[in-house]
């Protein structure tokens, strides 16, 4: 059987029409306007912000206690068996996570008994002492 070109051209013309009004069948005619979100409350972050910090410094304070205070003391400063006056310290946030982490002079690390969540958290609650 010989098809004509004609044929072919008003078969694809057909099938494109067919497709096209499946399509548009299965869209919905009247779409509405997706809802406009409201507007953040600037206070947001920082509120929530400031209760991770509030909960993070409560844990590190419950590590520090737990582990720290033998030599450091409740305020930092006791300097037990050579530990370093922490009010003083000049350190910041990288460099007690360090100290933490590796241990230095005769201060143990604790990467193998703590987590490196758990050692930021000591740290950072440290520098509540200055």
């Amino acid at each position: 059987m010989k098809v004509s070109a004609a044929y072919l051209m008003r078969q694809l013309a057909l099938g494109g029409f067919f497709l096209s009004v499946a399509a548009c069948q299965s869209a919905d005619p009247v779409q509405s306007a997706p809802t406009p979100l409201p507007d953040p409350d600037p206070a947001a972050p920082a509120a929530i912000l400031g209760a991770l910090e509030t909960d993070a410094l409560a844990a590190g304070q419950a590590i520090f206690t737990e582990r720290c205070v033998v030599c450091h003391g409740p305020d930092g400063q006791l300097g037990n068996n050579g530990a370093r006056n922490l009010t003083k310290s000049n350190l910041n946030i990288n460099g007690r996570v360090y100290i933490v982490t590796k241990g230095m002079g005769k201060m143990p690390a604790f990467k193998d008994q703590l987590t490196e969540q758990e050692i930021e958290q000591v740290a950072a609650y440290s520098l509540t002492l200055r």
